[in-house]
């Protein structure tokens, strides 16, 4: 019994005097950055072929747009625009009179409708306006108008695009 423990201890031992291999530190994942809080957000369709278009505009000047979508896929586009047009853009969100307009909204439905009408549904905060483009009312256009021109591409400038195709989308 001593020979086998003496043994095993004299088989550690000899196991600790070869080269050891620096063990290789884990480099730390990045934490994923934070986006800057939003200050508007515009949902837009067009009849019954709803196919959506968004755009997020954020307090920093930038903006996330989405476009397209269904079984074709969408693109998703990071917007930086110059700060005269985020400042506009940001004020008119700002100032725009959502609780007066609660009561003149699309009823509930309103999208994917039989018509080939825009519709947009807008959100700041926790209030939200759906209204359509034949029906539109005058102090909400400006802003409807430069976030169309964000999500169109006439205002700002593409830093990233990514295209996200649907799953088991088949080419022919």
């Amino acid at each position: 019994m001593r020979v086998l423990v003496i043994g095993i201890v004299l088989v550690s031992i000899a196991g600790c005097g070869g080269e050891s291999k620096p063990v290789a530190k884990a480099t730390p994942t990045p934490a994923p950055k934070k986006l800057a809080p939003e200050v508007v957000y515009l949902y837009r369709v067009q009849g019954d072929d709803p196919t959506p278009y968004s755009v997020s505009l954020r307090a920093d000047g930038t903006a996330q747009v989405i476009r397209g979508g269904g079984h074709a896929g969408f693109t998703k586009l990071a917007v930086a625009l110059d700060s005269a047009d985020a400042a506009r853009s940001t004020a008119l969100a700002e100032h725009a009179p959502f609780k007066r307009l609660d009561g003149m909204t699309v009823k509930p439905g309103g999208f994917g409708g039989w018509d080939n009408d825009i519709r947009y549904m807008i959100r700041r905060g926790h209030s939200s306006i759906t209204v359509t483009a034949d029906h539109m009312p005058r102090s909400i256009r400006p802003l409807v108008h430069n976030l169309d021109a964000i999500i169109d591409g006439d205002t700002g400038r593409e830093i990233s695009s990514s295209f996200h195709g649907a799953i088991g989308h088949i080419d022919n």
